[in-house]
């Protein structure tokens, strides 16, 4: 019998229940402090009007989708500092997460190169005025702060795959809670400040972004961790570790592109098309589904985190077993959270929005629908995590390309348009995509084709001496 075996024979039934709880756990409440953000956010915009509530979803996802080109590579510092963090190369891990944030600095391009692109691109989406005026506010002030976007997504990942999850989860929630102050301040004009609306969301957004950076970098920089990762003089740039970052980074930032483009076709472009009613109701649903999606995304990067750390120590079978264990939990909690928004979702939408009627109606719909989805959203989501972690990022590029635009994107206009079901008959065509989906990334992570995966060029044993002994 294997030391590894005989390890596994002497977990107890909830070992591995408290590493991804341990682990994932403040990641959840970090994203959850996100959710509430966003969520109140959109309410305000509410009473702003429908054509507002329309723009400022719309435009925050094409914000989203946009950064995530150059968010995507940065994100990937999460499977490079857990893989060397269970091999104990310790000051690699600092310098991997100094190059994803030299990574970032493409934000400020991408910023750069979008603001004389957004009439062209909001104006080819076929809203009417009002809304196409408030997206354009809102986006080109989103924009903004592409580069501390990328920054937080590496500091992040660096805090989460060296087991200090809640370092990330206090700055979220301090930023969370800021923005929310903001938000009221900027958008209505309170205490002196002046009435912004739609633009004063935004820019509430990224002044929250950059007080998150400004929090995880100085505990980045503090002499507790530079004792240990050298955090302090690991700033050098890295060409070598930078290509290794860009090699296995740019799959995974094309995947999130694409899976998040999709969506951003589908609200935009779909249901934007049949005006801002159905708009707004996709809007509000999005808003109430977030609650259960955003929070199962802490278990995503926890998951990558712990399937990372695994298989840096040559563990596969643990790897698996925390991730089997991480998909029990979040299936739990979005099987929950679905039937109750189901349930009571016209009555919440009534209370919490000011919204027409007809946006009531249909955005209750739509939440019925989600509601049959929600299993099979939390195998997608932890499995993308894991497969992340092991750096199976090529695979999962490919199987995002084919599912979302020779699947999803044609269900989802056949249903709309062909059948002339309108949103609520784009949502089945969505409801279709996320179970097939979940049966093939449920499959791939079975079969472990990404088992014997090498995300490093070299075996960078070089910081290994000098890592253990700090």
């Amino acid at each position: 019998m294997t030391f590894q075996q005989k390890q596994l024979i002497d977990e107890t039934r909830w070992t591995g229940t408290r590493e991804v709880l341990s682990m994932s756990g403040p990641l959840i409440l970090g994203m959850l402090s996100y959710t509430i953000m966003e969520f109140f956010d959109k309410v305000m915009c509410s009473y702003l009007g429908t054509d507002a509530l329309a723009a400022v979803g719309s435009a925050g996802i094409a914000s989203f989708t946009l950064c995530t080109l150059f968010m995507g590579i940065a994100s990937i510092v999460t499977t490079f500092v857990a893989q060397c963090f269970g091999r104990e190369q310790y000051t690699l891990c600092a310098c991997y997460c100094w190059q994803g944030m030299y990574i970032s600095v493409l934000g400020i391009f991408f910023a750069a190169a979008l603001w004389p692109l957004a009439p062209l691109l909001f104006g080819s989406m076929g809203h009417n005025e009002t809304v196409t005026r408030y997206e354009l506010e809102y986006f080109r002030v989103r924009v903004l702060g592409y580069f501390f976007v990328g920054a937080v997504t590496a500091l992040a990942g660096f805090f989460q795959s060296v087991s200090r999850p809640r370092i990330p989860m206090y700055a979220a929630i301090i930023a969370n809670a800021s923005n929310l102050i903001l938000n009221y301040l900027l958008i209505f004009g309170k205490f002196g400040f002046p009435r912004m609306e739609v633009a004063g969301a935004a820019v509430a957004t990224v002044l929250a972004t950059i007080l998150q950076f400004a929090i995880m970098l100085s505990f980045f920089l503090h002499r507790h961790f530079d004792s240990r990762y050298r955090t302090r003089s690991s700033w050098a740039f890295d060409w070598h570790r930078l290509r290794e970052m860009i090699t296995i980074g740019t799959p995974s930032a094309v995947s999130m592109f694409l899976d998040v483009a999709n969506w951003w076709i589908f609200t935009a472009f779909i249901i934007g098309r049949f005006g801002a009613i159905q708009l707004a109701a996709n809007t509000i649903a999005v808003s109430f589904i977030h609650i259960c999606f955003l929070p199962a995304v802490g278990l995503n990067h926890g998951i990558a985190a712990i399937v990372g750390q695994w298989l840096g120590r040559r563990d596969v079978e643990r790897a698996k077993r925390r991730t089997y264990t991480a998909i029990k939990i979040a299936g739990v909690y979005m099987v929950a959270m679905g039937i109750t928004f189901a349930l009571f979702g016209d009555t919440l939408i009534s209370l919490i929005f000011r919204a027409e009627p007809e946006v009531v109606h249909l955005g209750h719909k739509l939440l019925i629908l989600a509601a049959l989805f929600q299993a099979f959203d939390a195998v997608n989501i932890v499995c993308t995590g894991a497969l992340k972690g092991a750096g199976d990022t090529h695979w999962m590029m490919y199987v995002t390309f084919v599912m979302s635009y020779l699947i999803f994107l044609p269900l989802a206009l056949l249903f709309a348009f062909y059948f002339r079901m309108g949103a609520f008959g784009a949502w089945i065509g969505a409801t279709v995509f996320i179970i097939l989906l979940s049966g093939v990334l449920f499959r791939r992570f079975r079969k472990e084709g990404w088992r014997n995966i090498n995300i490093f060029t070299r075996t960078a044993r070089e910081g290994t001496s000098s890592a253990q002994g700090h």
